[in-house]
């Protein structure tokens, strides 16, 4: 080689080296940067405010255990994403605040509640990443501060000393996994010292297989009527998949975490909602461990899942301080305590524990309730009401003044419960049952969890049977859209049986398209979950006495792979069938020889041409073909 090449090289290379070491090692960052701007020190550190989003640039230059260190100081909020794809603890990459003359970063939007779900997330995690942390932020008016980027499928992360304040939904974890493949969900988590204010929604949500998280320390405050926008605002929140999926969110651990003041008011004598402490059915294994919760205008918990423990938890000044729903094998209280429930409006009682299952309780106490247990009577049949049971175990209830006893149905009384009147302090002269402060160091966990053991569910194939997508209304999470001169849309008392319809409308003359679809990965056809099957999509057509003979449809997923193709609309649409048609597509018309499709999250149809009226459709699902 020549030497005058090796001369011409060497400068290239040495920028080339230099950009790879930058790529190789932590970098710094403050609000307006520093010296030469090249982020190697403080001195010399990036800036966030010069270019498009110079923290995004900034994090992707990291390589695997690299830090982003962020100053102290003011930032303007913009949407980031954070991606990584380390393979063990020493991979992971962190993007960290540091505190600087007293201040920490501070990012700030111009959301603000009345915008509702306008706006962006300041810091989304890319699906799939593992191996991440996110420490020391504060996140202001955001229409959500940490996401993550559907389907989910994060591992490995790590949220510490993050606040946020003013927001929609604080922090929000997709899983993304399947009933057949639930160890690709969300897991591995977690979020530790993180306090959330002012939120319309959420503080913490956990949807459609989260597992192994734990949330360490957090408090999350609505901030109460004043903060008031939206229906359910609920401080933590753990969903799971939608019923049917055979999705579940499960092991999830709450230690030292408050949720205050969830309001949600409705009009006359309705029943007002907003819970602290939040689960639905499909989740299990959940654990609270000396958690509180206050000044919720429905219950400071509302658990729907099957087997949750309560281990030195508090809960106050809620409409109802616990409500527990399920049966088998239902919760289980350790050394808790319910006092002093508040009705801030509408319909139904003030209630220390409610449960329309089973509850056991040891070592707690209900206090200052004129109901402090009550076991749902509304709408349930005798039969449902004679498998709900409370079982009272070394605790403390006050009873109104003239009761003495606990009612012997449903209610089972064990060793050591002492009955006294509200407000009263009196204690048995033996014996200290009911609530006490636990020491320092004493793991209840421990000794409490055989009582209440784990449970765990296998991955199952679902039933391949007809999967409604619309009859009558739309499931949750579908919705319709239009572009150009066409639109879809409900039309009441036009359906096969005097139902809705949903009506594919025109605006003009040049034609154009409408769909009927979703964009929540757990409404969507998740056909892994269905073994070896092929399906077909069937609807109800009725084009009236109209000619519509440039009809075509596609088909619409969520991977996005492999790519749709539009086919014709089968049936008679030249105006002779004036009626109701039945349609059915096989879903391999939509895809080329030997492709398959991953998912189905809706349909649209396209029109060349104008339409004189609605072409209504009915009665839209997906079947197994014979």
């Amino acid at each position: 080689m020549p030497h005058s090449f090796l001369k011409l090289c060497l400068p290239s290379c040495a920028a080339l080296l230099l950009s790879f070491s930058l790529q190789a090692a932590d970098l710094y960052m403050l609000p307006q940067g520093a010296g030469d701007q090249n982020g190697v020190d403080w001195d010399n550190a990036l800036s966030y405010e010069q270019g498009e989003n110079g923290l995004q640039e900034a994090w992707e230059k990291l390589g695997a255990g690299d830090t982003l260190f962020l100053g102290g100081g003011a930032y303007t909020a913009k949407r980031t994403t954070l991606s990584a794809d380390g393979t063990k603890a020493e991979d992971v990459k962190t993007l960290k605040g540091v505190t600087l003359n007293g201040q920490r970063p501070v990012f700030t939007g111009d959301w603000q509640k009345e915008d509702k779900g306008k706006g962006f997330p300041m810091l989304t995690i890319a699906s799939g990443s593992t191996w991440w942390a996110i420490e020391n932020l504060v996140i202001k008016n955001c229409r959500e501060a940490v996401t993550t980027a559907s389907p989910g499928r994060v591992s490995n992360g790590r949220i510490v000393d993050v606040d946020v304040e003013g927001t929609r939904d604080a922090f929000i974890f997709l899983g993304g996994a399947y009933a057949s493949k639930p160890e690709i969900g969300t897991h591995n988590i977690e979020i530790r010292d993180c306090d959330v204010l002012h939120y319309t929604k959420r503080g913490f949500r956990f949807r459609d297989g989260c597992y192994d998280i734990t949330v360490v320390n957090c408090t999350a405050d609505a901030g109460g009527k004043e903060w008031y926008v939206e229906p359910f605002p609920m401080s933590f929140n753990v969903i799971g998949g939608s019923k049917g999926s055979g999705v579940f969110d499960h092991d999830i651990t709450f230690i030292d975490c408050i949720a205050r003041n969830n309001y949600h008011e409705k009009a006359g004598n309705s029943y007002w909602n907003a819970d602290g402490f939040c689960a639905e059915s499909t989740a299990y294994n959940l654990t609270y461990i000396r958690c509180e919760s206050y000044g919720n205008t429905d219950g400071g918990w509302d658990d729907k899942s099957p087997n949750p423990l309560l281990i030195d938890c508090i809960a106050k000044d809620n409409k109802k301080n616990y409500r527990f729903w399920n049966q088998e094998p239902g919760v289980l209280f350790w050394n808790c305590i319910s006092e002093t429930p508040f009705k801030r409006g509408g319909n139904s009682n003030t209630v220390g524990l409610w449960t329309g299952g089973r509850a056991r309780i040891y070592n707690s106490s209900f206090l200052d309730s004129a109901v402090p247990l009550e076991i749902n009577t509304y709408k349930v049949t005798p039969e449902k009401k004679a498998m709900m049971n409370i079982t009272v175990v070394n605790s403390i209830i006050e009873l109104p003044e003239g009761v003495t006893a606990l009612p012997e149905e449903n209610f089972t009384v064990g060793e050591d419960v002492w009955i006294r009147p509200l407000k009263s302090t009196a204690m048995p002269e033996e014996g200290t049952p009911g609530y006490t402060e636990t020491p320092d160091g004493v793991d209840l966990l421990a000794q409490v969890r055989p009582l209440q053991p784990l449970i765990e569910t296998k991955a199952v194939l679902l039933e391949a049977k007809t999967l409604w997508l619309y009859r009558d209304k739309s499931p949750s999470g579908w919705y319709l859209s239009g572009w150009r001169d066409l639109d879809m849309a409900t039309q009441k008392g036009k359906g096969i049986d005097g139902g809705n319809a949903l009506a594919v409308v025109s605006k003009g003359g040049k034609g154009g398209g409408a769909s009927y679809r979703t964009k929540r990965q757990t409404a969507a056809i998740q056909f892994v979950n269905y073994g070896d099957v092929d399906w077909e999509l069937r609807m109800s057509i009725r084009t009236g006495n109209q000619a519509m003979p440039k009809l075509e449809v596609n088909v619409i997923t969520l991977s996005g792979l492999p790519k749709t193709q539009e086919v014709p609309l089968p049936g008679v649409l030249n105006g002779s069938e004036t009626g109701w048609q039945e349609l059915a597509i096989p879903l391999s018309d939509f895809v080329s020889a030997g492709e398959t499709l991953e998912d189905f999250a809706g349909f649209y149809i396209r029109s060349s041409g104008a339409m004189a009226s609605p072409l209504l459709i009915d009665n839209v699902r997906l079947e197994p073909m014979p």
